[in-house]
């Protein structure tokens, strides 16, 4: 490691609507899963550090909620959270699936962004694919600003990429890396992330069943870690609580014989044990609660607030 005034520091904050990549991403930048990632839009509901480190400095990676335009207390705590990496940030990814059409929420996005004062990275996602709406990206950054691209040549960067292949991820850092300040490590080398250890189990729990369940349940579903014990000198015992809005849902989370419900364990065990690095035994229930997404004191307790 060089020395820390030579070191290039900083926070980067990934914004983008849901389900464009941006979870898929950091994790393969990472080299491990830290992140939940799923089919379904809109699964990051917190804002979770990834934390980069090599010879030539550290990355603070704020992957942030998908934009959306907030139902509920949760979604607007939500945005509040994209305001908070936005402010932070010394640079900020805007990551777009080059395959959708560009929408309301991208529109959002670029207006929250457009005049910020760090340099700005328009990551195109999922090349990989037909990546057939490039340049209407482009175009709307062009109309934002009022200024072509070759215009905004003062941080302002394209770069294609594939989080999920890839593709260009080493070069992205490189640009990264080029841009961020001068500076000490915000962290300890051998950290990857700040994300407490009871929310990031929770968030493997509910990552397998919002891909059990697709379209059924997933963003009535929220899940908390009531209690973790030591048991044995390997052994820890952890009680998840699953919460669902409506009687029905907990019929469905809980499947034919419980076999939905065992399969979410099956399935989040081995990822559990690999973060503690002890073996699990892991117990869920599922609760009834009509307004969870506006209740404070639930949000609190599931990390939002």
């Amino acid at each position: 490691m060089e020395t820390q005034n030579k070191l290039h520091c900083g926070i980067v904050a990934i914004v983008g609507r849901p389900n464009t990549g941006k979870s898929t991403l950091l994790n393969k930048i990472l080299g491990e899963k830290l992140v939940i990632v799923s089919k379904v839009p809109q699964t990051t509901r917190n804002a979770i550090r990834g934390i980069f480190t090599d010879q030539r400095g550290q990355i603070v990676f704020i992957d942030t909620p998908g934009m959306h335009l907030p139902r509920h207390k949760l979604g607007s705590i939500m945005l509040k959270r994209i305001d908070e990496a936005i402010e932070s940030s010394d640079l900020i990814i805007h990551l777009v699936d080059t395959n959708d059409p560009v929408g309301q929420e991208e529109n959002m996005i670029v207006e929250k962004i457009k005049v910020v004062k760090v340099p700005i990275i328009l990551g195109l996602n999922k090349i990989d694919l037909k990546a057939k709406f490039i340049d209407s990206y482009i175009k709307l950054w062009e109309q934002k600003r009022g200024k072509t691209v070759d215009e905004m040549v003062d941080g302002f960067i394209l770069m294609p990429l594939s989080g999920l292949k890839g593709t260009n991820v080493d070069r992205l850092l490189e640009v990264i890396f080029a841009h961020l300040p001068l500076g000490p490590l915000l962290y300890p080398e051998d950290v990857v992330s700040d994300f407490p250890q009871r929310l990031a189990i929770a968030e493997f729990i509910r990552e397998k069943i919002i891909n059990l369940m697709r379209k059924e349940v997933p963003h009535s579903v929220a899940v908390y870690i009531e209690d973790i014990q030591p048991r044995q000198t390997n052994l820890i015992y952890i009680r998840a609580i699953i919460l669902v809005e409506r009687e029905s849902q907990k019929a469905i989370v809980i499947g034919k014989d419980g076999q939905i419900l065992k399969m979410v364990g099956q399935q989040a065990r081995p990822e559990i044990e690999a973060l503690l690095s002890k073996q699990v035994f892991l117990e869920t229930r599922v609760k009834v609660k009509s307004d969870w997404q506006q209740d404070p004191f639930i949000l609190k307790e599931l990390g939002y607030i």
